[in-house]
């Protein structure tokens, strides 16, 4: 069944190339995130098949579907054994790759490893700057000091090294506890002020960039962090290959793990998933975003189906056309947009399209 290989569709939705696509390598992690709905995953865990990863590659650079990949899903692709070779292929074939880690097992070799194949982008999920909110990590035979050393280690050596590789470390804050994260008990240790958040970022600013070539001074790194806060995405460039980041942690849909309350699904919102990414899982499944951990959006497999035959599929046309008019039509879409109460569904509704119309474009234009 899979034949179609080539650029011409039928369908105009989405726009090609995609601003990137997700590419899990693995789904297994070394971490046991509170945050995160990894360890509590109803799909089979494992690790794609190179060949299948190969193939995969190939087809995204033939059709031209994105000039992005990124190395995860689920799980820490740096347990991938053959993560280098990957990169070296997607970078052979013209592709840009980025792998995102939660840094625990970066070392010299993985790092020397990755720039050496040609990596683009490595994002650094730091996400518990302090000893207090790493506990939330589940992280095995692990100190704190010892991951806060791995990753500026790995960061300060990439710095120094000469490569085009693009570094982002980023963490979570936690301003609206209530709103954003009704699903679990417990009081968690993420930023939840901004004079906590302004702290950590100039603390972690110095750590990683102090008496490297390129990056500010003490004092304009002072006068950058002094502009972020809790509520919103930040951004702060601490040198030419270098951002450190905070955006305040996201709501996953797993209404199973509300204590019992009903998940009240969403009637209308936005969200750029399958219009600007879409994700294949391990085993080929496609699903049409990063947020689908379990995936219940997944209609065909990349061993069955191509590229382009998915992308025109009626259930993703479907999707596309629902949130062109402001609707989720697929019920997973529905409950990731939903949430335990009408006001919180309501605030999520309109808060997706003001952040995804309004926000995030501006954030991009910024860029430009």
């Amino acid at each position: 069944m899979k034949a179609r290989v080539g650029t011409q569709r039928r369908f105009l939705l989405p726009r090609l190339p995609l601003e990137r696509v997700h590419v899990e390598v693995t789904s297994l992690c070394n971490f046991a995130c509170e945050f995160c709905p990894n360890p509590g995953l109803e799909r089979p865990g494992g690790m794609m098949d190179f060949q299948l990863l190969q193939a995969v590659l190939e087809e995204i650079a033939a059709t031209g579907v994105t000039r992005r990949v990124v190395f995860h899903q689920q799980g820490e692709p740096l347990l991938y054994p053959r993560l280098a070779e990957a990169v070296a292929h997607a970078s052979a074939l013209g592709l840009e790759s980025c792998v995102t880690t939660n840094g625990a097992l970066l070392d010299t070799r993985r790092v020397d490893e990755l720039v050496g194949a040609g990596l683009s982008h490595l994002v650094v999920s730091l996400q518990t700057p302090d000893e207090a909110s790493f506990a939330l990590r589940g992280a095995r035979n692990l100190s704190y000091a010892e991951f806060e050393t791995r990753i500026v280690a790995a960061v300060r050596r990439i710095l120094t090294t000469p490569t085009a590789t693009q570094v982002s470390v980023a963490f979570l804050t936690k301003p609206l506890p209530r709103l954003t994260l009704p699903v679990f008990g417990g009081e968690w240790q993420l930023v939840q002020h901004n004079r906590q958040l302004r702290r950590l970022l100039e603390r972690w600013a110095l750590l990683l960039v102090e008496g490297i070539g390129g990056a500010p001074d003490r004092a304009a790194v002072v006068r950058a962090v002094r502009r972020t806060g809790v509520l919103h995405r930040n951004e702060v460039r601490l040198h030419p290959r270098l951002l450190l980041e905070s955006r305040p942690v996201g709501q996953w849909p797993m209404p199973e793990r509300d204590w019992g309350r009903p998940w009240l699904p969403a009637r209308w919102g936005y969200c750029h998933g399958i219009s600007e990414h879409f994700a294949i899982l391990w085993n080929g499944d496609y699903t049409f975003c990063c947020a689908d951990h379990n995936g219940r959006t997944s209609t065909a497999n990349f061993q069955e189906v191509s590229l382009l035959d998915y992308l025109d599929s009626q259930p993703v046309q479907a999707a596309l056309a629902g949130f062109a008019r402001l609707r989720p039509v697929h019920p997973y879409c529905q409950l990731c947009l939903g949430g335990p109460h009408p006001m919180i569904v309501a605030i999520k509704s309109l808060g997706s399209i003001v952040y995804f119309k309004v926000v995030n474009r501006l954030r991009r234009a910024t860029r430009v």
